[in-house]
């Protein structure tokens, strides 16, 4: 369909570059001591969207799980090559309001460790697994500031557990911590009559028609970014689909075959940037102001 709407606002497309079977709370993902001797499918699914990207001239932000960066350095490196941004999403795709906040610094500092080695290159940006902090998660943005994140961008505006600061927004916003500035990269959220819908990722993306979807878009850049939130097997259409109770199974698997159509629609729309080049310029800007 191809958008013709003339806008500023830039384009975010997020990877959170993990496997298939990385799927959280559900009877068929497997044990973190079965995985090395799972075949991974990542490798296909996550150069499909770089190949996508190529060819539609758009950057990626690339919120690697440290398992796979550890597993596939090659993947990070290609990232790299092809111009996207590394950010991390987490060691072992844990949810964040199990963990506490001990074993969450752990975790956010040794991903973002391990993915400055093999990149040679200061990772700013984290994800959380499944945007699973919450209210019991006072201490979520200052431990990520206190383990050097520039920016967040795990936050759903339409989630009530996710109200735990002050000033959320549907739009980037600061939050100011004891160890310096967070910026919140909000996932994009779309009006449907009173309803606020996550429509550019996850199973929304994929039940929603391309034509609403279109629309849509194009009311968000109107004020704001549009951020994508996307992962490697949903552009892979032959992967092993895990077992899981039925509603969960049509979330994770309906309209598979319709992604790439509704990527390419998004991705026609305006210029998609990496997260810490907008950040950057967005500091700029703000301190020319002052």
């Amino acid at each position: 369909m191809g958008g013709s709407l003339q806008v500023n606002q830039p384009g975010f497309y997020s990877i959170d570059v993990e496997d298939y079977y990385h799927i959280l709370d559900v009877k068929g993902t497997p044990s973190l001591k079965s995985w090395d001797l799972i075949p991974s499918r990542v490798e296909k699914g996550l150069y499909a969207h770089f190949d996508l990207l190529d060819s539609c001239q758009a950057k990626a932000t690339c919120f690697f799980l440290g398992y796979i960066a550890r597993r596939f350095p090659a993947l990070v490196k290609e990232a790299l090559k092809r111009g996207h941004e590394v950010a991390s999403h987490g060691m072992y795709h844990s949810v964040v309001a199990r963990q506490g906040k001990e074993r969450f610094i752990q975790d956010a500092s040794s991903s973002k460790k391990l993915l400055e080695d093999i990149s040679g290159s200061e990772v700013l940006g984290w994800r959380a697994a499944g945007f699973s902090f919450d209210k019991s998660c006072p201490w979520y943005f200052e431990s990520l500031a206190q383990c050097d994140y520039k920016y967040d961008s795990s936050l759903l505006p339409n989630r009530r557990k996710h109200q735990i600061v002050p000033g959320i927004r549907d739009a980037i916003f600061e939050i100011d911590t004891t160890h310096g500035k967070l910026f919140e990269i909000p996932i994009s959220v779309a009006r449907l009559a009173c309803l606020k819908i996550s429509m550019f990722g996850g199973c929304y993306l994929r039940f929603f028609p391309r034509s609403l979807i279109s629309v849509k878009a194009d009311e968000v850049l109107r004020t704001r970014p549009l951020l994508i939130y996307i992962h490697p097997r949903e552009l892979d259409m032959e992967h092993p689909k895990i077992e899981m109770n039925p509603l969960r199974r049509f979330k994770s698997y309906v309209n598979l075959e319709s992604v790439e159509a509704k990527l390419r629609e998004l991705l026609s729309k305006t210029k998609y940037i990496r997260i810490s080049d907008y950040i950057q310029s967005y500091e700029m800007v703000h301190k020319s102001q002052q």
